[in-house]
């Protein structure tokens, strides 16, 4: 799947990985303790670049429903941009 975050990201945006239940629920908990080894694993896991993993560690949501950057409280849905402030976030439950 493509994503695309206009806040950061040029217009090509980047492919991200169809990731499971599991390792989403695996990468938020990574994600809240130690940012780093979310991208170890991804990079690992997944053979993505440094860049393509930061990117995706940074878009994780710390709280669900809530932007990373503008802190809009109301988000719908797993991959979504922000209706406030267009930024990406991977707002899983």
């Amino acid at each position: 799947m493509k994503i695309q975050c206009p806040k950061c990201l040029p217009k090509e945006g980047i492919e991200c990985p169809d990731f499971s239940t599991s390792e989403k629920d695996k990468l938020s908990e990574m994600v809240k303790n130690n940012p780093m080894k979310g991208m170890m694993y991804l990079r690992e896991q997944h053979m993505l670049s440094l860049h393509d993993a930061k990117y995706i560690v940074l878009h994780i949501n710390e709280k669900t429903g809530h932007c990373n950057r503008c802190n809009f409280d109301n988000l719908k849905g797993e991959y979504i941009n922000c209706p406030k402030c267009r930024a990406f976030n991977f707002n899983w439950m």
